[in-house]
């Protein structure tokens, strides 16, 4: 009876040290070791999107906007919302109502907000991208003159859509991928009543300035803002 219970005894020991080899082996395989959440996943949630793109400063520069928080009002600021709030899910998000100012003889108004979707793996954000994509495919079909424009470098893959919803007004939304995570943006405003009764811009930009600028200029620096702060945590 000695002699089973010492057997039994050693053939628990010798399950116990397999175990722990297997454990070693698979922290040594990828992921965090202990199964805990990815960090750069998990600081990438508690950011806060309006200070980590500077309030939207160049944006608001570049189109003009005069007010944040209502669109026939001048003043305010962009709005935070965190993570996976309702308006910006599994993303964290900057943005308002927008005052674009005169148009002709009236005012323009819209909305504006962009977000950065986090995700553990660069698989994950596919997923997330695949989502946003189909989304704004959906949006878009319900207006007219749809447009998709793809997006490369620095990005792994993106696209700038845009069309005319109610009233002709202009709506724009950006969906791009970079490692694991993944930008929006989301544009909607009064179509330019200069442009359509006179020929000559109202606003301060025109929706063909826009988008060269959002490609050329913002994007990019998006792109290397967020990675810097990513390369923090890293």
């Amino acid at each position: 009876m000695k002699f089973a219970a010492a057997k039994t005894a050693t053939a628990a020991a010798a399950l116990l040290l397999a175990l722990a080899a297997c454990s070693e082996d698979a922290g040594s395989n990828g992921g965090n070791g202990d199964g805990g959440e990815d960090p750069v996943f998990a600081a990438m949630k508690t950011w806060d999107a309006c200070e980590v793109l500077d309030n939207l400063q160049p944006i608001t520069d570049f189109m003009g906007i005069e007010g944040w928080g209502s669109s026939t009002a001048a003043g305010g600021e962009p709005q935070t919302r965190e993570y996976d709030s309702t308006w910006y899910p599994d993303s964290i998000g900057c943005g308002n109502l927008i005052y674009l100012g005169e148009n002709d003889w009236t005012g323009a108004g819209g909305e504006l907000g962009v977000a950065i979707a986090p995700a553990e793996s660069e698989d994950a954000a596919s997923t997330l991208f695949e989502e946003r994509t189909a989304n704004a495919n959906a949006a878009g079909s319900g207006g007219t003159d749809f447009q998709e424009t793809s997006i490369s470098g620095p990005w792994d893959e993106g696209f700038l859509y845009t069309w005319s919803g109610g009233g002709e007004s202009p709506n724009t939304q950006i969906v791009a991928r970079d490692g694991q995570w993944v930008f929006t943006f989301d544009l909607d405003h009064t179509l330019d009543y200069g442009l359509e009764n006179r020929g000559e811009p109202a606003l301060a930009f025109t929706e063909d300035e826009l988008h060269q600028w959002l490609i050329d200029t913002y994007l990019p620096e998006v792109n290397q803002i967020v990675n810097d702060k990513i390369a923090e945590v890293q």
